[in-house]
Parts: C-alpha cells; structure tokens; sequence
C-alpha cells in the first residue's frame, strides 16, 4: 500500500527497453528527480535463454550454444545502458538538471517478473515507465510489461507516450478523474508532492455517466474545501459532466482546457477499467498524447 503522501520522495524505477518510448520516459523521470531530488534506477531485463535449456539436461551441446548466447545477450544489453545512460547525460546537460543521481541495472530473465523484484529490493516512491516496448503492436496501447507494473506496484505510476512533453517553465494543467473515493485525497496529495516545484493546476472533474445524483455537487465542493483546507493543492478546479462516452468526453475536456496530464486511481470497476482497455486507451493515450498517472 502506498503511503507517501506529501512525503520526501527518494527513490524514482524507471524500467526501460532501450526504445524511444523509454528514452522519453526517462527525460520525463529526469526533471522529475531535478525538482524533488530523488535517485533514478535505470533498469532492464534482458531474456534469459538457459532458462529453456535446463529443460534438456542432456543436450550438452544446446546448453553450451545457450550459454554463449546469453553471454552476448548480457554484453549487448550492458553495450545499450551505456549509451543509453550517455544519451540522458547529455540531455540533463542541455536542460542544465543537475544533482541528479541516475544509477543503472541489467540482469537477465522475465522483464515483468524481474520489474517485480526490483521494486521489492530497490523500494522506490513511484515509477515511470513508456506505455510501449520493441516488438508490441500498434494496437496493443499499453505495453504488456507497462500493466503489469500498474498491477503489481501499488505505488503511483506514471505512463509516458513517445511524444509527451513536459512543460518546463510556467503552469502546469492536470485532469485528475474522480469516483469520490476516499483515495481521492491520497492520490491528489501525493501528486502535488510528485509535481514539487512546478506551478499545478489541478482539474478535479466526475463524468457522469448514469442518471444526475443530486448528491453529486455537493461532494465534489467537499473535496475542493477539503484538498485547500489541508493545503494539499493551492489551485483546483471542479467540473461535474454528463457523458455517455467517458473517454470522448475527456478527450475534449482535455484539448479544451490545455491539460498536459491526466491522473486517475487504480481500483477494480472504477474508472482505470472503463478507460483502459485496448480501444478506448488507444483514444486516451494516443490521440491526446498526454502521459497519465496511475494511483493504486
């Protein structure tokens, strides 16, 4: 369970596949760590081919072309951190992100199953990661690794496209889509910490998408009072909208207001699994552009 909220964040994992969509996962990472602070881990799993080959303990002969293989597999796979890690240092140079502390990781087997250790070991704050690896499919939105992680984690985690930027300077504008659950107020506090630094103004807004609940006014007015009372967020604005298409609707409210990221909770028949499935994510993710948050 996640517990740091407006807490000192130490710790950012950034898993990576040498793509493009990790490189720009981990310029996001980067400025991140520049205002909070944090260490970065760069970490990649590579496969492990001797895996298969204990499976014919007599093949000698198979076992010994397996091992060479992962040997060259472990050599390329350090070869590419290193450019890799070469890459982020320039580009930490350019934007002048200093104090960074950036440590890397290669070792071999299943990337889900090795993410899920690191994140045991390493015990980071949250994680960034890019939404598509070598190999997926167009339509395959969310890369198979990238929900796992969300899965798995129980941290916040924060989903970058290849072509998300950044604002560097001025206001940041963020949609946090709300179910008025208690862990609203965790999630939108922990945000606030993990966009330290910058200038946030949060969107709080509920699609609704049954009949009006007469209710629901009021509870939104009571997070709006609450998050500013305990100086979670100093600038928040709340929208309650009809919809009969939740993504479509977001889209818009997204393009219109100049959103740069959407932020939204992790729970089972909520609004992560109304969005998130391969057709509607591919709306969400790709045709906005935006990166998005996950709060488990």
């Amino acid at each position: 369970m996640y517990n740091n909220v407006e807490g000192k964040f130490k710790r950012i994992l950034v898993p990576i596949d040498f793509s493009g969509y990790s490189l720009n996962a981990c310029y996001f990472a980067l400025h991140l760590a520049s205002r909070t602070g944090a260490e970065l881990r760069l970490f990649h799993a590579f496969f492990n081919p001797m895996i298969d080959a204990m499976a014919f303990p007599d093949a000698f002969t198979y076992q010994s072309n397996m091992a060479e293989i992962f040997r060259e597999l472990e050599e390329n796979s350090k070869k590419e951190m290193k450019k890799f890690s070469k890459k982020l240092r320039k580009y930490a140079k350019i934007k002048d992100l200093k104090d960074v502390k950036v440590e890397t990781e290669v070792v071999a087997g299943q990337p889900g199953e090795e993410i899920e250790n690191i994140i045991s070991s390493f015990e980071p704050d949250f994680i960034v990661i890019g939404t598509r690896g070598h190999g997926e499919q167009a339509n395959e939105v969310l890369g198979s690794v990238a929900a796992r992680v969300i899965d798995i984690s129980g941290i916040p985690v924060l989903l970058v496209t290849h072509d998300a930027k950044l604002k560097e300077a001025g206001e940041i504008r963020l949609l946090y889509a709300t179910d008025f659950d208690e862990s609203d107020y965790q999630a939108i506090g922990s945000l606030a910490a993990i966009m330290a630094g910058y200038s946030l103004k949060i969107f709080c807004v509920h699609f609704e998408t049954g009949s009006p609940k007469e209710e629901t006014a009021g509870k939104m007015a009571e997070i709006k009072k609450k998050l500013i009372e305990k100086k979670k967020v100093l600038s928040i604005e709340c929208h309650n909208i009809k919809s009969d298409d939740i993504v479509t609707d977001l889209n818009a409210f997204v393009e219109s207001n100049d959103i740069e990221l959407i932020a939204l909770t992790h729970k089972k028949r909520n609004i992560f699994y109304r969005l998130f499935n391969p057709s509607l994510a591919k709306k969400l993710l790709f045709q906005t552009k935006r990166p998005v948050f996950v709060f488990n």
